[in-house]
């Protein structure tokens, strides 16, 4: 995965506080939908990728999918995610979506 490569190799400092947000297209477990299925490998990876970098997940605050198909027996998935580097999550603790 491009995506999953470019981020392994971003250039951050373990001092720095930054977040990092955006529709990764990508969940972390299978409760990230509200119907069965998924990939587990890339969840996996997905996962792998989180701890590798240190990413410190901002959680968000009543909203448990951030995305549907809009069909009558919708699927949903949290595809939005929101984290942070450990000083972030030093600096501003109450920090939620």
């Amino acid at each position: 995965m491009g995506f999953v490569t470019w981020l392994m190799n971003l250039d951050t400092s373990d001092f720095d506080d930054w977040i990092l947000a955006g529709d990764f297209n990508l969940i972390r477990e299978p409760d990230n939908r509200n119907k069965a299925g998924g990939d587990i490998s890339e969840m996996n990876l997905f996962n792998e990728l989180i701890l590798d970098l240190d990413l410190v997940e901002i959680s968000f605050n009543g909203r448990n999918f951030t995305w549907s198909n809009m069909q009558a027996d919708p699927l949903m998935v949290k595809l939005d995610w929101v984290f942070s580097s450990s000083s972030w999550t030093l600096s501003f603790p109450a920090t939620f979506v």
